[in-house]
């Protein structure tokens, strides 16, 4: 007994490690078989189809209910369109356009103007709330009348005092530098560019000391501050003594810009779709900057600051908007069954650009940028005819409508009106 007293006491601390360790494993155990047990549990939670349904449902909750979708119209638009692009169900479709159609105060469409949609997403998916815009300073509200499932029409006028601007101004390093420091709506100078870039090269063919003169509307409230502009009402550009004077007229079924002749400067594809960007690489065989090797360049480089707005060259359906390799970002736009154009390197896509979208000439499809193998900011673009990679700065396509009749009769009444007005405005400022 003392023998077994003089063990314990000389191994005690042996002996209690022993203890302590036994029990850690049993703890360890019993705790990884109850945790087994837990994770089983939940795991036979969450896959219950019911809890899953609930789950949603009350997630759905903290969804927005309703949405309101701003369009602006392009050229060659129509409610059918509109109504196509915002995804509304069948039946709903039928009763907004049976609406529309039979109201002829907004029956008509004209490009650039503003609809709001204020849709309910809750099912059945429905349109609340519809707000056309008639010009800057009145709209017309749909407003739906749930007691009798129909709509009721709404005038609202805002008092806003429409003016003329006109600037003008030598081009000492690029329209767009320029036209700021006349104190141009940065708007207005993109849209200055875009009526342009069907028959000019922003950057060959405008040359120091150039001139652009530009007259738009302004819109101003009851504190006389400008706050909105809108339609370019003349614009003209002075390349090495030449004038290409261009004016706006709007009828019943269009609303374009005309040269003096009465000829639309629209044509299938932009000349450039870039404005205020550099050629920095042609069509045609060169040393590739990354790979090394003389290759065959496909297209035609414009250098250009990271973020610089990219325009669709002409109508089309993109048919590629994504990853493409050595391209980058890149979008493909298909317009018709003849051209093809593609669009590479790009930091981001435009707003709603996507595979399977319908795109106007003119629209924002991306921004300059320097992804995939490029050595810097650049937008490298091709054009593709027939199937066939081909120089888009030698490719001659066909001039737009030529105004006839009576139209042609109003526009050169039209036309003289603006020419006297802009003489006046000259004089003025003289």
């Amino acid at each position: 007994m003392n023998n077994l007293k003089k063990f314990a006491n000389k191994y005690n601390h042996f002996l209690i490690l022993i203890i302590v360790t036994f029990l850690a494993f049993i703890s360890i155990n019993t705790y990884q078989d109850y945790k087994k047990k837990e994770i089983d549990s939940f795991e036979k939670l969450f896959s219950n189809t019911y809890l899953l349904k609930s789950t949603n449902a009350f997630l759905d909750n903290f969804k927005p209910r309703f949405k309101t979708i701003v369009y602006k119209v392009n050229q060659g638009d129509s409610f059918n369109k509109i109504i196509d692009y915002i995804d509304l169900p069948k039946p709903e479709k039928v009763k907004i356009l049976k609406l529309i159609t039979n109201n002829k105060k907004i029956s008509n469409l004209s490009e650039n103007q503003i609809i709001k949609f204020k849709i309910d997403f809750l099912e059945p998916i429905k349109v609340m709330e519809i707000e056309i815009e008639i010009d800057k300073a009145k709209r017309l509200v749909l407003i739906r009348n749930k007691n009798i499932d129909d709509f009721d029409l709404k005038e609202t006028t805002k008092f806003l005092k429409k003016e003329l601007t006109y600037k003008e101004s030598k081009i000492s390093s690029s329209l767009y530098s320029s036209a700021i420091k006349e104190g141009v709506n940065p708007n207005i100078i993109i849209n200055f560019a875009r009526i342009y870039g069907f028959q000019i090269d922003f950057q060959r063919d405008i040359w120091k000391n150039d001139t652009f003169q530009i007259m738009y509307e302004s819109y101003l409230n009851d504190k006389d501050e400008v706050v909105d502009n809108g339609n370019i009402i003349f614009a003209n550009l002075i390349l090495q003594g030449k004038e290409y004077p261009l004016y706006y007229f709007k009828s019943d079924k269009l609303s374009d810009h005309f040269d003096e002749n009465g000829q639309s400067i629209k044509k299938t594809l932009m000349k450039t779709p870039i404005n205020g960007a550099r050629l920095s690489s042609s069509f045609g065989k060169r040393k590739h900057p990354i790979l090394g090797f003389t290759k065959m360049h496909t297209g035609t480089d414009f250098a250009a600051p990271t973020g610089t707005p990219i325009m669709a060259s002409g109508d089309g359906i993109v048919v590629r908007a994504g990853w493409c390799g050595g391209g980058g970002n890149c979008v493909k736009i298909k317009h018709n069954s003849t051209y093809q154009t593609v669009y590479a390197h790009l930091s981001k896509f435009g707003r709603g650009i996507k595979k399977g979208v319908r795109v106007k000439q003119g629209r924002i499809i991306g921004y300059v940028g320097s992804t995939g193998m490029s050595t810097g900011p650049h937008l490298h673009y091709e054009v593709i005819k027939n199937g066939k990679k081909i120089n888009s700065q030698k490719l001659k396509l066909p001039s737009g409508k030529i105004l006839k009749g009576k139209e042609r009769k109003r526009f050169e009444v039209q036309r003289i009106k603006v020419d006297v007005l802009k003489s006046e405005t000259i004089s003025s400022i003289n």
